[in-house]
């Protein structure tokens, strides 16, 4: 991302950020992520191009933002300072919770962008990349008996696959019943 995320940004860069990015979630709620444009965007948020280009290098940039500040909300960097065994867990909590409080805007986007398309698929991958980090730094693997890099990526594409299935493809399932999705198909005690 163009913008440096480990600065601390002055109140104008935080006004102008999220003016952007409330921007692009909104435009993805009335048509494609194809056809937004980022002349359409500064219209919309009343910026100059030359603002927008002193902020990302273009719209799939402005995307990468949005999923980064989704999740800043659920905390995802602070999921490193869990348990080790309850950071798997508490991370697709956060997730379910976030998906589930924007329902109604992840059906929104829906209706405009194709699932298997480019805007999903980046939003999708950005979490499980996240999630890849995270599983990385704080799980002790040794008795597993199989290389990190492929039981990371096996949990982290479950935790997606059942969100996935529950939020974007509508089976409606409580928490609880997410967590036995879950640990059924993670076999959750080899990995924790």
């Amino acid at each position: 991302m163009k913008y440096d995320l480990t600065k601390k940004p002055t109140r104008g860069a935080q006004r102008t950020l999220e003016s952007f990015s409330t921007t692009m979630i909104a435009l993805l709620s009335k048509e494609p992520f194809e056809k937004i444009s980022v002349n359409e965007i500064c219209a919309v948020s009343n910026f100059p191009r030359a603002t927008f280009y002193n902020y990302f290098d273009d719209k799939f940039d402005l995307a990468a933002y949005c999923w980064y500040v989704i999740a800043q909300e659920i905390e995802v960097d602070q999921a490193t300072e869990l348990k080790a065994d309850r950071t798997l867990i508490t991370y697709f909590d956060r997730l379910y919770d976030v998906f589930k409080n924007n329902q109604t805007l992840l059906d929104n986007v829906l209706q405009y962008n194709d699932f298997s398309g480019q805007l999903v698929n980046s939003f999708i991958n950005y979490f499980k990349n996240k999630l890849q980090e995270i599983l990385t730094k704080s799980i002790d693997y040794s008795k597993a008996g199989l290389p990190v890099e492929l039981i990371v990526d096996h949990c982290s594409q479950t935790v997606v696959l059942v969100l996935k299935w529950i939020f974007l493809k509508h089976h409606d399932s409580d928490k609880q019943q997410a967590h036995e999705y879950l640990e059924k198909l993670l076999n959750i005690e080899h990995f924790i």
